[in-house]
């Protein structure tokens, strides 16, 4: 009893401290003047879109002091209050209010008001208010079709150039400046063309296309194109995109690169992340070699100078004399393979204006890792190759795909049931902006690397995937692919496939490039890899 008494006399002392304590506080936090909070926003309108951040923010003050902060938008699911006493330990006079909240990923709404209120510790308020609207410009324009960087105009007794481009704006594309000068002899005082520059102006949409043709002066040239777009926000530098084209006005030159074209639209020549158009063999002196699985019947096809672009070089049969290969997109058709399930080997010869083709069967097509059975137990750990201890040896899952770093981690690549020497991933998810870091490699449960792996010839803008893994002799599971080497390397003068295991040896014929390329649009994407031809292209997934 005298123990309850004890506890019941102290807790009854400890009441009454806190008591004496909260009433010094309310003392000490008496009206100064009476008055009102005052509140000076940064801005009374945020233009947003969804998904994004706004901030809200503005200088609170008060003589006798800020208690709370609440910030309530019941549309946007905004009911925040700020706390400054319980922040604090006592109100707070002034206050650099700094608050940011995210618009829903999903948000539709056109405008809403987030109601921003101000209380000091008598209770009175100020009230404003912030309007939020979903028109909000974060993103430059880009050009989704437009000229390469360096291009050919092949000089002619009447020389034409057809500029043409396309510009997207996730609002509004508002005008583009175009430029073309002549820097022949340099580019300190060059001269623009007569008509340039020029500004033309937007058609009051998100998408804008330009194709003129243009004359160019008949005599060996360099001209420098330059074509800059702008938004709505044009006197935002961030709200701007400019791209330069270098124009080689010159007689037909012997290129060190044609690609084969297999897309009808330059949008699909510039939606890929790599590998369209596909890139063929300069087999000598004006004349090209390309290898092409035709996988439907119909598919047209022609010749490309230039990779985002059909023109101004597009090498296909003339309009009115199909044996004879012309070089103007206007007056040119298409190759038409018309047979499905096969390869074709197609020869152009560019300054003689001719080409062939002939077919071959996928059966005779030959590829470093054929001879291998897909998705079993052919990987040889360790790479024992003696046959009288074939049944000691440790054999994994062999398969192969995309591997950022460790062979324990590779996405495991589809073999096509039609062409085994054809190899996809299907749904891969990109971002907008993503660096990709990759090689195609095989699946190793101890991270060991080189049994079968490909390397690129340039790593941002990759064109062959080309064999960089061992020669791998034959087992009782399966044949040596030897017969990759000979048709790979056969008539290469001095090559000596006994030295192939010597990475420095490797790299004279194949360097060591990862697949490095940027991402520019996000979405859904296919890659496609043959190990015949040594290509891949990673596409838009439709």
């Amino acid at each position: 009893m005298k123990l309850f008494s004890k506890c019941l006399s102290a807790g009854l002392c400890l009441s009454m401290i806190a008591g004496l304590t909260a009433c010094s506080s309310d003392d000490d936090w008496k009206d100064v003047d009476g008055a009102a909070p005052q509140l000076q926003l940064k801005s009374s309108h945020e233009r947003t879109e969804a998904g994004r951040n706004i901030n809200i923010s503005g200088e609170v003050a008060d003589n006798d002091g800020i208690s709370t902060i609440d910030l309530i938008c019941h549309a946007l699911n905004l009911n925040k209050r700020i706390n400054l006493i319980e922040i604090y330990g006592e109100p707070q006079k002034s206050y650099n209010l700094d608050y940011s909240f995210k618009i829903q990923e999903n948000e539709t709404g056109d405008d809403f008001t987030i109601d921003v209120v101000i209380t000091d510790i008598g209770g009175r308020k100020e009230t404003q208010q912030v309007k939020v609207t979903l028109d909000g410009d974060f993103r430059a324009p880009v050009f989704t079709a437009a000229p390469d960087k360096e291009i050919t105009v092949i000089l002619k007794p009447e020389t034409f150039f057809n500029l043409q481009f396309t510009v997207e704006d996730n609002r509004v594309v508002d005008y583009v400046e175009i430029d073309i000068k002549d820097v022949t002899a340099g580019e300190e005082g060059a001269q623009s063309l007569s008509g340039f520059p020029r500004k033309v102006d937007g058609n009051g949409s998100g998408k804008f296309e330009f194709a003129e043709k243009l004359s160019l002066p008949s005599e060996k040239a360099v001209l420098l194109a330059s074509v800059t777009a702008y938004d709505k926000e044009a006197n935002e530098a961030a709200h701007s995109t400019a791209i330069t084209s270098k124009i080689n006005v010159q007689p037909l030159p012997d290129f060190e690169k044609i690609y084969l074209c297999d897309v009808a639209t330059a949008a699909e020549l510039n939606s890929d992340v790599f590998g369209v158009p596909m890139l063929i063999d300069h087999v000598g002196e004006y004349k090209y070699r390309a290898r092409y699985y035709n996988e439907k019947a119909g598919t047209e096809i022609c010749f490309l100078a230039q990779k985002t672009d059909f023109g101004p070089i597009c090498f296909g049969p003339m309009k009115d004399n199909a044996q004879t290969l012309g070089d103007d997109p206007s007056e040119v058709g298409r190759i038409k393979l018309d047979q499905a399930g096969v390869y074709y080997l197609i020869d152009v010869d560019t300054y003689n204006r001719t080409y062939s083709f002939s077919t071959y069967p996928i059966s005779e097509a030959i590829d470093p890792v054929m001879h291998l059975h897909y998705g079993q137990n052919d990987l040889n750990t360790w790479w024992e190759t003696n046959p009288d201890k074939d049944g000691d040896i440790w054999w994994q899952e062999f398969y192969f795909g995309p591997m950022s770093g460790n062979p324990r981690e590779v996405t495991k690549m589809t073999q096509d049931s039609k062409n085994p020497h054809v190899y996809y991933i299907e749904d891969w998810n990109l971002e907008a902006g993503q660096e990709m870091n990759f090689a195609i490699h095989n699946w190793h449960h101890d991270g060991w690397w080189n049994f079968t792996t490909w390397r690129v010839d340039n790593s941002s803008d990759p064109d062959k995937f080309m064999y960089y893994g061992n020669y791998i002799p034959a087992t009782s599971h399966y044949e040596s692919n030897d017969d990759y080497f000979q048709f790979k390397y056969g008539d290469t003068p001095g090559f000596d496939l006994g030295q192939w295991g010597s990475e420095d040896y490797r790299k004279k014929f194949v360097p060591d490039n990862w697949v490095k390329p940027t991402v520019q649009n996000g979405g859904k994407y296919k890659l496609i890899f043959d190990a015949h031809l040594e290509r891949a292209r990673l596409v838009p997934q439709n």
